[in-house]
């Protein structure tokens, strides 16, 4: 669990940007108060393009369930401009979601929803061109697929990688880019050599139809570094879950946190997998209240966003 010790321990922007945003955030001073050292107004390059900051809409899942509208103007006002749907929300249907997306200037890039024939009989029955159709109504590049039950021997991974080819084989006809998203027991569940199954995922599908979705914070979780995977692989990678760790685990909870007042260097992942294709930065919170339990739940996730596109706008080549 603590393989973010492999990781550089810089803060470089965890104190400095991060926790200033989250400041910020919380109306306590205003944004530019913490623009020192150059860092703003052009004196250092960007190392994200900001139209490549997105948000998975599972971090405000609360809020886009009361008010899928109010919510989706509320990200756009921030400056959101791209999404990751956690599936349709209640009461939308893939058309209506699209307008809402329209009206604020923001798009979907991917959904977790892939299911169907393809991957049967291991995770369900849902039609492939249902799904296929919903991704291409909602103006999706990626489809992807994010979790499955126990029990996850390496058997299971191995039947995975020739369905997720065949599920690749068919999002490209459709135009589309299949893609799977880690948790941490991808790297838990060793091969007999010892190598995380994730290898396996990795070895045994088609560049060319399946690529990958890095989350950052599971990935360490489950004891490996993201950057010896972004050497070797960069190009894999179509996207990031950005979701960062406390700095001390909290007893009887997960150690979610913002991105950026936390421990992981966000930084050098970024600047490590540069030379893959354009990344797609997501920030993604699993419990927005951990991180703000003053503010009660639609209020934290909001400003959970809030933080998050703040750090991200703010880390810089050095």
């Amino acid at each position: 669990m603590e393989a973010s010790r492999s990781l550089s321990r810089r803060r470089f922007l965890a104190v400095g940007a991060g926790a200033a945003a989250a400041f910020t955030a919380a109306g306590l001073v205003p944004s530019d108060a913490w623009a020192h050292g150059g860092h703003r107004h052009g004196r250092r390059k960007p190392l994200i393009p900001k139209r490549r900051i997105g948000i998975q809409l599972f971090t405000v899942r609360d809020l886009l369930a009361a008010d899928a509208a109010g919510t989706l103007a509320a990200l756009a006002e921030i400056g959101y401009r791209e999404v990751e749907v956690a599936g349709v929300p209640a009461g939308q249907t893939a058309a209506s979601l699209r307008a809402l997306l329209d009206q604020n200037g923001m798009r979907a890039i991917g959904n977790h929803h892939f299911t169907g024939p393809a991957l049967v009989p291991l995770f369900g029955d849902r039609p492939v061109e249902e799904i296929l159709d919903e991704a291409e109504t909602l103006g999706q590049k990626f489809t992807g697929f994010a979790w499955f039950p126990e029990p996850r021997p390496v058997s299971k991974f191995e039947a995975l990688a020739e369905r997720f080819n065949e599920a690749g084989a068919l999002a490209k006809e459709h135009g589309l880019t299949f893609f799977y998203h880690n948790h941490d027991f991808e790297f838990t569940t060793k091969q007999a050599d010892g190598s995380p199954v994730f290898d396996l995922l990795l070895e045994r599908t088609d560049p060319k139809l399946v690529m990958f979705e890095l989350d950052l914070y599971w990935i360490i979780y489950g004891g490996e570094n993201p950057l010896a995977y972004l050497s070797e692989h960069a190009n894999r990678f179509f996207a990031y879950h950005v979701k960062d760790r406390v700095w001390k685990d909290r007893p009887d909870a997960d150690d979610f946190e913002d991105a950026g007042p936390g421990r992981i260097d966000f930084r050098d992942i970024f600047a490590v997998g540069d030379d893959g294709p354009d990344k797609h930065y997501f920030i993604e919170h699993d419990q927005p209240l951990l991180s703000h339990p003053d503010l009660g739940t639609p209020r934290a996730q909001l400003t959970t966003a809030k933080v998050g596109i703040q750090f991200l706008q703010e880390v810089t080549w050095k």
